[in-house]
């Protein structure tokens, strides 16, 4: 057996030869910062990503490539949210923080088209499971390098793990009407989402020198991950390129937002791009020469000072997606994959004071103090009175109230739409409601948003730390997340039954203290967002008429 941390055998794929790393005594074979597409820089700036140039010799995999350049600001707000909300005492919360500002950032750099690949077998008969993980961070921040993911967790149970990068914010959903004319099909932005399909095209053309089996292959992510998932699900360019899913939390900032036309509070993107675009070079015509030749650090100097321009996320463009997730799965035209999607039961906690919005599709209307009860009055109409009796204190503008339902509109409920679509499609769907809070009496996070991640990749650290009972959920959870992997079905012994989700008679997994089945406890909740978000849907169907 080899030993740990010696280099492994050349691996031959797409642009050469590379090599990596053994770890956990040889049992784990590890390539980091693998290349999948050409760096997009210079005149490749906003534009899809094309295949890698080939290089000589053999590549040494044994470091993490950059992260995209991103803002970083809700990840601190967010961390620091999360560390307080722990009930620690004062001396270890200090500490913690202490311990985020002093550890060296990852480098960022525009050229951060990379993947990483842990694998349990280096053998191309192998045929393992692949899991392919899409980061979260709003579509603005984080990478597949963050530490929660780096873990061998998963790989111990006889998958491949993958990991990516992808570019993010301004450099990955960058707008213009430059660009769309550029455009072979007319259009531009979601260039990050494109990258998500380069990776996955990867996969399909090199995995099998890993040990994976390219026609088994589940994407998995978390919030803007969880909606990077539902955006796979429904383009059709990504169609065929994987055949599971596992949505957590998938967030639904970005599910509205259209290229050249307006739709609630939403401004078209190309708008909102020549308005950036004025901003850096000036009003006028042919600036994307100028755009592309500025150091995109300057961008982001510009949108730190000036966050209202922070508006760059993934667009309904009539190509890369055709149209919302929500319509694409209430019209039954996703990819008809087996299903694996949940929530948190507090996900408002740690997100809502950073957003202070309680539906997203209105995140631009600008409400005075007080006013917000008004506002839910005209957006739910006969179902309002029902909405302020399941949330006490939301009609007098309580935080906890208003946190409580944020957290349901943006992550409870979609989970719970994508599993009715989804089961009335035919497809296998089994849902979950991740319930686990901090030990601490003095806590104040609850279940919050993210806390299911280092359970499900089985790492402990000390900013997340997995304590006794908690490394026994995480080890249910692994068993259920690579089971479904390897099978479509999570279920495995010796743990709890997971009901296959029947939009009829709906029931949940529930991952907490307890874990077994139960009834969805929040469905009357649940039922009167969603008969929002058909309104939603309605109107963005009149837009195209």
């Amino acid at each position: 057996m080899a030993d740990s941390k010696k280099a492994t055998e050349p691996v031959t794929i797409e642009g050469g030869k590379i090599s990596g790393i053994y770890e956990d005594n040889g049992q784990v074979a590890v390539f980091k910062g693998i290349p999948y597409a050409r760096p997009p820089i210079e005149d490749l700036r906003w534009k899809p990503p094309l295949p890698v140039e080939q290089w000589d010799g053999v590549k040494a995999a044994k470091s993490f490539g950059p992260m995209a350049l991103q803002l970083g600001i809700d990840t601190k707000t967010f961390f620091n949210g999360m560390v307080e909300g722990q009930g620690w005492g004062p001396i270890r919360t200090f500490c913690t923080k202490l311990l985020f500002v002093l550890i060296p950032m990852p480098r960022q750099d525009e050229d951060c088209l990379y993947l990483n690949i842990r694998t349990p077998a280096l053998d191309k008969e192998a045929k393992l499971p692949v899991m392919l993980w899409i980061h979260g961070g709003a579509h603005t921040d984080g990478s597949g390098s963050d530490v929660p993911y780096n873990s061998n967790a998963l790989v111990h149970k006889g998958v491949v793990v993958v990991t990516i990068n992808y570019r993010l914010g301004l450099m990955g959903y960058f707008a213009h009407p430059e660009l769309s004319r550029e455009s072979e099909k007319g259009v531009s932005g979601n260039y990050g989402t494109m990258d998500q399909i380069a990776a996955l095209c990867w996969v399909q053309d090199n995995i099998k020198a890993f040990g994976g089996d390219p026609d088994n292959v589940t994407i998995f992510g978390e919030s803007a991950g969880g909606e990077s998932v539902a955006h796979m699900m429904s383009s059709p360019l990504a169609r065929g390129l994987f055949h599971k899913a596992i949505m957590q939390s998938p967030a639904n900032g970005g599910q509205m937002i259209h290229l050249k036309q307006p739709f609630l509070s939403y401004k078209p993107l190309e708008e909102l791009g020549k308005a950036f675009a004025d901003r850096v070079v000036g009003p006028g015509e042919n600036q994307l020469k100028d755009m592309r030749r500025i150091p995109a650090k300057k961008f982001y100097q510009i949108l730190r000072q000036e966050m209202e321009l922070n508006t760059f996320y993934p667009v309904i463009d009539g190509y890369v997606l055709e149209k919302s997730p929500f319509e694409i799965f209430f019209k039954g035209e996703q990819a008809t994959v087996p299903l694996l999607v949940g929530s948190n039961a507090d996900e408002g906690t740690l997100t809502y004071p950073m957003y202070k919005k309680l539906l997203s599709d209105l995140r631009n209307v600008a409400v005075e103090l007080g006013k917000m009860p008004d506002l839910l009055r005209e957006e739910f109409g006969e179902d309002a009175d029902a909405l302020f009796d399941l949330y006490p204190g939301l009609e007098n503008g309580k935080e906890e109230a208003e946190s409580s339902m944020y957290g349901d509109s943006i992550f409870g409920s979609k989970a719970r739409f994508y599993a009715v679509q989804a089961s009335k499609s035919g497809q296998p769907v089994y849902l979950y409601f991740f319930s686990r809070t901090p030990p601490s009496p003095k806590q104040t996070a609850g279940a919050f948003h993210a806390s299911e991640v280092p359970f499900v990749h089985g790492k402990s650290n000390i900013i997340l730390p997995l304590y006794e009972k908690d490394l026994e959920l995480s080890r249910i959870m692994i068993d259920y997340w690579t089971q479904f992997a390897k099978t479509g079905n999570p279920n495995i012994s010796p743990h709890p039954k997971w009901p296959l989700f029947d939009f009829e008679d709906q029931r949940y997994m529930e991952l907490g203290a307890q874990t077994g089945e139960a009834p969805i406890a929040r469905a009357a909740k649940y039922d009167i967002l969603d008969r929002h978000l058909m309104r939603q849907i309605e109107k963005m169907k009149e837009l195209r008429r």
